[in-house]
């Protein structure tokens, strides 16, 4: 964003080395005697035609401010110029740039890249790094010749080191220096390796004391190469996995899993890097070397068989019973469970779930080559006869799919090289080419059938292969199955780290899932039930096949990797729940700014982003209403209290906007078309008294992408406003009106826009009536924006794209709130970015859903009244499952229900009064009225602290220790006060 220009003087010095003009657009560097543009910001032709034709033409800058570009440009003309110089063309090669380690030019542009240590070759491309580092062979020359071979590869990849560059143009003339960007011009420039070296032996050090001349070069050379002999050594140890022991020297987690003791001696990088995912096929063509091309070809199509085995398995959940898929889902081998195994609700859980198969399947692929006895030695894998019998069919089936795919893509490519044929032939020339089209089809047909049962082979190969993988008893050794033993392979860090338990558990929840439906499709393999085959005696011959195997082999305790993952997954979950988060952030001693991870957040800084979000969401809407929504023409029009709807199901595409009581309201396109119709459509007179009315294309594109805009600043303002943050998903996938079997999730309530979503993690998103809810309330002034926008905008909207012929989104998405085209339905992925690019412009912090959290709860601890209401809410839930909330360590105890006497009276307890018995009809499932009021003061407090702008918290609340005391006092109270009634119930009697 270029700087606010200065109309009162036409130059404006920076420095001693630069002078700026042209409403500060447009730069001189004397030192070389160049000009540079600072909106590019590069360097450009001095010549006044040039710097006319690229602000003119690149930046479209016209008036004043081109005329003062071109007057600064001018002055420097040898001829008639007021101060003439000779200045440099930036293209010239001949050019000499500034030395290397000086402070960085102002006005350019300073690149993160990469320097090599053997010569000066500068980069800031990955891809070209190593490309160099493998070309120049810069890395052999430094090595010893004791030096194995594996240090060598070590050593390519260290002889590089990350630098700070600046160029003065881009390519194809782009020529990088080193620049140190803590120097100013005003200091002494030399060169970044000269000043390395005069460091080590007569300069300062990087604290800054001064080394003595007259010490022996040789004597720190040998220094030197002593420091890198241990650092390699050191490096070389870290690479290696290993076993201590103790429990001040071993983690919990990992001594349970005995991963150490399993891997130890092992290469962790080598392991990490052998048991990854082959990379997507767009990315596979920036692979220097063919082999590895080939290589990564030949583990996607390893990856594709997967996909269609657990495909064909998935198919098979619709087409056995429903106590069969109880079972599938039962750890235990004496009953079954509730509910029937089957689909996860989210296509991304279960994408996330196969590839930890397809990455178990390409690491044994990759240890093929090394033979069983290698394979031992090198990873510690280890293979049953039949297991490795069933990899070498993998392999062979393998060899044969991939050297057709890449057949077929080499004759793809020959035919997009071939030019196109002529369209006009003779006929007989035709009739040949139809008979020799005839004997190609032929010919292409068998090879497809040949094909297809090369896949279909490998197919049954890898299926096979996984069988027996899960198929295999185990005693005390866990890990001499291949499966177990890729579980302890993901549990390596990419740094060499060890996973931790919380994000090691869902590894073992995708080998549990996808062994479940691939088990389930071999039970039942070759089986024609629900078919018009099917006979009884067949089908259930299968299911007690079934039972048999999901006894011997599915079931906690049962002596085999199932029973195994199941183990670990118990212990990791309860480690998970004891293991303490780690911890983020902490206040100044101020009492206003919070420390996250080293960023400082202030609380002005906080409640400022906010109120910035929410301005900016309301300047896209007054654009869209043409101009009538701040000036309250539009804006007073939304009676909130007057709006009338229902927090009940009602029924598909039912919300308040198809009310009939708020007819008043005027929702649909309607109201925007009367205001924005002249801007949006062309209107002519047909001559026979009538009118056409015609779209405008390009002022129609331009008021949905107003209206895109509108809805990514409205939606971080819907998730900074509605209360205490909760996950991503939860204001993602807000719904405006009802569908086809769930309800809404945005209804209007006492005057206020109210969200109401699941709280419990474990449910869907959307997922059913039941279940605890969370309702938050959005201020007046959101509400008002958020009813103008599902009324007014979201029918106007559809009304465009039906008119004017523009892709818009798909119809299946009309009760989502967040979408669009290109994305569906919006991820949190979208709200990341829109948090992170207001939060970093506003404090400095770039916060994504994950961390705004983190703040923003630790926030909301220091508002009076939020904790305490919070604590009264968690009583009122935890009473309802027969637990309490401590009041001190907020922890969950058990404790005696409390029955009401008229609840017994009507021969059902408390709880279940409270949700099957005169449940308030206005309300979902436990949110009736007494939960609605909380949520709505919590909201209330919110709303209130951000709408500050002195960057306090106003009132501050009780000490913790104060509002502990108060909770115990009252329950102290009403403990004395239930005895003496016992006593005086007692001395009756």
């Amino acid at each position: 964003m270029p700087p606010v220009p200065n109309p009162n003087s036409k130059y404006d010095y920076h420095n001693d080395d630069t002078e700026a003009g042209g409403g500060q657009v447009i730069q001189l560097c004397k030192e070389l005697d160049i000009l540079i543009c600072l909106l590019c910001p590069v360097a450009i032709k001095p010549r006044i035609d040039q710097v006319e034709n690229h602000y003119r033409h690149r930046h479209k800058t016209a008036g004043r401010q081109l005329q003062e570009v071109i007057a600064f440009a001018a002055s420097f003309s040898p001829s008639s110029g007021s101060q003439p110089l000779a200045l440099r063309d930036p293209t010239d090669k001949d050019i000499e740039l500034p030395a290397d380690g000086g402070p960085p030019i102002p006005g350019l542009e300073i690149y993160a890249g990469f320097s090599c240590k053997s010569c000066r070759y500068l980069t800031r491309d990955r891809s070209n790094r190593d490309r160099h580092q493998i070309l120049s062979k810069h890395h052999e020359e430094g090595d010893n010749e004791d030096e194995d071979n594996e240090g060598k590869r070590d050593a390519r990849w260290r002889n590089w080191e990350p630098v700070m560059l600046q160029t003065l143009c881009r390519a194809p003339h782009v020529r990088y220096w080193i620049v140190e960007p803590v120097r100013t011009r005003c200091g002494s420039r030399g060169s970044s390796r000269s000043s390395r070296s005069s460091r080590s032996s007569s300069g300062e050090g990087s604290g800054g004391v001064s080394v003595s001349t007259s010490v022996d070069s040789g004597l720190l050379k040998l220094v030197r190469s002593c420091e890198k002999e241990i650092g390699r050594t050191a490096a070389e140890r870290r690479r290696k996995v290993e076993a201590p022991g103790g429990v001040d020297q071993e983690s919990r987690w990992v001594q349970f899993m005995k991963w150490a003791a399993h891997l130890q001696g092992k290469d962790k990088l080598a392991l990490h890097r052998a048991g990854l995912s082959p990379i997507p096929k767009a990315s596979e063509l920036k692979l220097w070397k063919q082999e590895a091309r080939d290589a990564n070809a030949r583990l996607r199509a390893l990856v594709e068989s997967f996909r269609r085995e657990l495909a064909r398995g998935l198919e098979r959940l619709d087409r056995v019973p429903d106590e069969t898929l109880k079972w599938l889902g039962s750890i235990d081998a004496t009953k079954p469970v509730t509910k029937p195994f089957g689909h996860k609700q989210e296509a991304a859980t279960m994408e996330r779930y196969s590839a930890d198969w397809e990455r178990y399947l390409c690491y044994c692929a990759r240890v093929w080559p090394l033979g069983r006895d290698k394979a031992r030695e090198e990873h510690g894998i280890r293979f049953t006869d039949e297991q490795w019998g069933h990899l070498a069919d993998v392999i062979r089936q393998l060899d044969i799919v991939a050297d057709h795919n890449k057949r077929r893509e080499e004759d793809q490519r020959q035919r997009r090289r071939q030019p196109q044929q002529q369209q006009h032939q003779k006929s007989n020339s035709n009739r040949e080419a139809e008979a020799e089209a005839d004997s190609d089809t032929d010919f292409d047909s068998d090879i497809n059938s040949d094909i297809n049962s090369d896949v279909a082979a490998l197919d049954q190969a890898v299926c096979r292969f996984c069988i027996s993988s899960i198929k295999q008893k185990l005693g005390r050794k866990q890990y001499r199955n291949p499966l177990l033993h890729f579980t302890a392979v993901l549990g390596i860090k990419e740094d060499g780290n060890w996973v931790p338990a919380h994000s090691h558990t869902r590894f073992l929840a995708g080998f549990l899932w996808c062994g479940r439906v691939l088990m389930l499709e071999h039970f039942f393999e070759d089986d024609p039930y629900d078919s018009e085959d099917s006979a009884c005696e067949t089908s259930f011959a299968a299911i007690e096949r079934f039972h048999e195997g999901h006894k011997a082999w599915l079931t906690s305790g049962s002596y085999s990797p199932f029973g195994t993952i199941i183990r670990w997954m118990t212990y990791g979950r309860g480690y998970r729940n004891n293991e303490e988060g780690q911890a983020r952030l902490w206040w100044d001693s101020d009492g206003k700014t919070i420390n996250y991870l080293g960023e400082s957040i202030t609380v002005a800084g906080f409640q400022s982003t906010a109120q910035a979000v929410l301005q900016e969401a309301e300047d896209w809407l007054d654009k869209l209403m043409g101009g009538r929504w701040k000036k309250g023409e539009l804006q007073q029009t939304v009676r909130l209290r007057d709006i009338a709807d229902s927090l009940v199901y009602e029924g598909p595409g039912q919300s308040f906007a198809t009310n009939r009581k708020n007819a008043w309201l005027q929702p649909g396109a309607e109201k925007l078309a009367g205001i924005m119709g002249k801007r949006l459509w062309k209107i002519t007179n047909t001559g026979d008294g009538s009118k056409r009315y015609t779209c405008r294309r390009g002022a129609v594109i331009e008021y949905l992408g107003w209206l895109k805009s509108f809805r990514t600043k409205m939606y971080p303002a819907t998730h900074i406003w509605g209360g205490q943050p909760g996950r991503g998903p939860e204001i993602a996938t807000l719904k405006h009106c009802d569908i086809e079997q769930l309800p809404k999730n945005i209804f209007v309530f006492d005057g206020q826009v109210v969200i109401i979503t699941d709280r419990d993690k474990s449910k869907g998103l959307s997922g059913g009536t039941g279940g605890r809810k969370v309702a938050r309330f959005l201020p007046e002034r959101l509400s008002r924006m958020m009813v103008a926008y599902i009324a007014w905008l979201l029918p106007f909207e559809k009304v465009l794209h039906r008119l004017a012929g523009i892709r818009g989104p798909s119809d299946s998405l009309d009760p989502w709130i967040w979408k669009s085209a290109e994305k569906g339905i919006w991820d949190t992925a979208i709200l990341s970015k829109q948090l992170a690019l207001v939060s970093g412009v506003e404090i400095g912090a770039r916060l994504t859903v994950s961390s705004y959290r983190h703040v923003a709860v630790e926030m909301g601890r220091k508002i009076k009244g939020l904790i305490i209401r919070q604590i009264d809410l968690e009583a009122a839930e935890a009473d309802s499952d027969n637990e309490v909330a401590d009041p001190i360590t907020g922890e969950r105890r058990r404790q005696p229900r409390v029955e009401y006497v008229w609840d017994s009276q009507a021969t059902h307890g408390s709880r279940i009064a409270r949700g099957h018995y005169g449940v308030n009809l206005q309300f979902p499932n436990q949110l009736q009225p007494e939960m609605m009021s909380n949520y709505q003061e919590i909201s209330r407090l919110w709303h209130q602290f951000l709408a500050r702008t002195d960057g306090d918290f106003g009132e501050r609340k009780r000490p913790a220790e104060t509002v502990s005391t108060a909770v115990v006092d009252g329950a102290t109270k009403r403990q004395r006060y239930n005895l003496y009634q016992r006593e005086v119930k007692s001395q009756r009697r």
